[in-house]
């Protein structure tokens, strides 16, 4: 779910579901060749049983971003100042994002402090708001919240969001489609959003939205381990309550 291009003194941070962060070094990832299965996460850093890996952070010296803003699958946004996590982190990690009960982290993204947040839930609804609309907290904090949800319903995606951009959804069925950014109106945070796609049993269930723009490309990855990789201009600009393209 997570490709960078980077060089071996960069730092690479890992925020789990639980809401922690550890931070490796490049050089201290094994290298390996491009059909090589990899090493285990679990070998190079100690996560518990049932922590997941939900994003991955890469940075040269924490000056990349202001800000990283964070979402939980049950609508819960947080923002911190991006320097609060250039500290030297103890073995077993440090908070990220405090979690509550039956919640998860989903994302992290780097803001500049005036961005437009767009989360998007399972359900395919899709909320836009800015991010003064939440304020800057610590570490240990859990967050406000970002949009409100169908009983049922799950946060999938966080993304900043810009007019110049589009924002692809897919689902596992194999159908996706582009959709302009400024189709989504601003809104205050917390509310329900508007709808970002058609769903229906034959297409599947949405499973994920980026944010993309027309010189970007596109890798998929079945589940088999399948990779097929496309011009993200190949894909229909369509509206937002539509169905998708195979």
């Amino acid at each position: 779910e997570h490709l960078f291009i980077t060089t071996t003194h960069h730092f690479l941070l890992f925020f789990t579901s639980v809401g922690k962060v550890y931070r490796l070094k490049v050089h201290e990832i094994p290298l390996g060749s491009r059909t090589g299965k990899g090493r285990a996460v679990v070998n190079l850093l100690p996560l518990r049983s049932g922590e997941r890996i939900k994003a991955v952070v890469a940075t040269k010296d924490f000056k990349d971003a202001k800000y990283l803003v964070m979402a939980t699958q049950n609508g819960l946004v947080k923002k911190t100042d991006f320097g609060a996590y250039n500290t030297p982190l103890k073995a077993d990690g440090i908070i990220a994002i405090k979690i509550r009960d039956e919640d998860k982290l989903i994302a992290v993204r780097h803001s500049n402090g005036n961005d437009d947040i767009l989360l998007v839930s399972e359900g395919g609804q899709a909320i836009r708001f800015n991010e003064s609309k939440a304020r800057a907290m610590g570490r240990a904090t859990s967050g406000v919240k970002g949009m409100t949800l169908a009983k049922g319903d799950r946060v999938l995606s966080m993304n900043v969001a810009r007019d110049d951009a589009d924002l692809f959804v897919v689902t596992d069925g194999g159908y996706g489609k582009r959709t302009h950014i400024s189709d989504y109106p601003r809104h205050n945070r917390g509310g329900k959003g508007v709808r970002t796609i058609k769903h229906t049993e034959a297409k599947g269930a949405l499973i994920t939205a980026k944010v993309v723009r027309d010189n970007h490309e596109l890798v998929l990855i079945s589940a088999d381990g399948t990779i097929i990789r496309i011009p993200a201009k190949d894909i229909s600009c369509m509206g937002r309550a539509t169905q998708g393209v195979r």
